[in-house]
């Protein structure tokens, strides 16, 4: 099938409520299975999420008297707890497999980009890694994304009139919208729950690892060997499950990297569709500039950091080329053959020459493949196969080049 009509069709067949959904001709089943995050003292507690929420209202008020504008909606963002979340702890993730009632004994981890809210254009990829390699592929979604966000995120006129408020309050942002309202005034003034939410995703994968390896998936067999296909900020997520590698479990793992792989620094996520550019500023203050100062400043992050896990400091050597260059890049050439990454030359979010420098070393001395791919039509990082029927032709010609590539390698 083609690329455009698969796309339309898995995007109509596919739900959370039906256990299973099978996809008619092809033998194939989409398995929604249940999971329950979990939160352990790591985090931090309620009561500082409180007061960090209360300062941060004070300022939003201070800054909308200024600008004489209304910011009821920006306010209400920092009403929401983040461990109280429902759909952050409870939620469904999708598993695409042969529909034959047994279960697999390999599996491929599909991790989303930033600001995903639903699955749409990876139902085609998945589908694409199993048919290519005959592994099962679970769709994993990152904390706060796809299926799990607070309903109002995703509620048009509660984002639009957000976007409208940061506006406002903010007259000279670029790349604001609807889509990326909540994520914006989100990690502008929260830039810490950027780390907070990968680190529950950390565990979170720790916990599906561990059901897998305990024999209690109801679709993965206890010795399956776990690949990864990552994304995006999934790939930033999975270099550090790689190069963590917790209790051993991915020694043989592989990844591929698609349109993702470099530090933080390396990443130049204002979009539209990503977060706007008063947030880009924020993070990159944050992350690239001065992580040490505001680590210093953070009473949840310095008790973190002052007695981190090993995955805390692979985190951290993942944020600027500089920093801990000589233990990232000694992890990373140690991963070498179990790494490949595919960039794309128009892609103005995560460069090629970024993904290049990362994995590949600022002296070109790691041995990782990585690949710059670039397609005959109009693309970006947030479609690189984008829906026009009239060049469907080319981009299923792109797509499959892309997914033959990632098969090949994943197999």
């Amino acid at each position: 099938m083609k690329y455009l009509n698969e796309y339309f069709t898995l995007k109509k067949i596919y739900n959370f409520k039906s256990e299973i959904i099978n996809v008619d001709d092809y033998g194939i089943s989409i398995y929604n299975i249940p999971f329950l995050s979990d939160i352990n003292n790591r985090f931090p507690d309620k009561s500082y999420c409180s007061g960090i929420s209360e300062y941060n209202k004070e300022f939003i008020r201070k800054i909308s008297v200024i600008q004489n504008c209304d910011c009821s909606e920006s306010l209400k963002i920092f009403d929401i707890i983040d461990s109280e979340v429902r759909q952050n702890n409870k939620f469904i993730y999708p598993v695409y497999k042969k529909n034959d009632g047994i279960k697999s004994d390999s599996v491929i981890v599909l991790l989303h980009g930033l600001n995903e809210k639903n699955w749409d254009k990876y139902h085609t990829w998945a589908k694409a890694l199993y048919e290519r390699t005959g592994k099962a592929v679970l769709m994993f979604p990152i904390s706060f994304h796809i299926n799990r966000v607070p309903p109002s995120w995703i509620h048009p006129r509660i984002m639009n009139n957000l976007s409208k408020e940061r506006k406002a309050l903010f007259p000279d942002i670029a790349e604001t919208s609807f889509v990326n309202a909540a994520i914006s005034t989100r990690l502008q003034f929260k830039p810490d729950t950027f780390f907070w939410s990968g680190l529950r995703t950390y565990f979170d994968l720790i916990k599906l690892f561990t059901r897998i390896k305990s024999g209690n998936h109801p679709c993965i067999n206890n010795d399956a060997s776990i690949d990864f296909f990552s994304y995006s900020i999934g790939a930033f997520v999975t270099e550090i499950m790689v190069m963590n590698n917790y209790n051993k479990w991915l020694s043989d793992t592989k990844a591929f990297l698609f349109c993702g792989g470099p530090t933080m620094s390396g990443m130049y996520a204002t979009s539209k569709y990503i977060y706007d550019s008063e947030t880009y500023k924020s993070m990159t203050n944050f992350y690239v500039h001065n992580f040490e100062t505001e680590v210093s400043k953070n009473k949840a992050l310095s008790r973190y950091f002052n007695n981190p896990d090993d995955a805390a400091m692979d985190f951290k050597s993942m944020l600027t080329i500089d920093m801990m260059k000589d233990y990232r890049e000694n992890k990373l050439k140690s991963l070498s053959s179990r790494i490949k990454a595919l960039a794309l030359v128009h892609d103005d979010v995560i460069p090629p020459l970024s993904v290049i420098e990362t994995l590949r070393g600022t002296e070109d001395r790691i041995p990782i493949d990585v690949e710059v791919m670039d397609f005959a039509f109009d693309y970006d990082h947030i479609s690189p196969f984008p829906l026009g029927e009239s060049i469907q032709d080319k981009v299923d010609k792109s797509f499959n080049a892309v997914f033959n590539m990632a098969g090949e390698f994943l197999k």
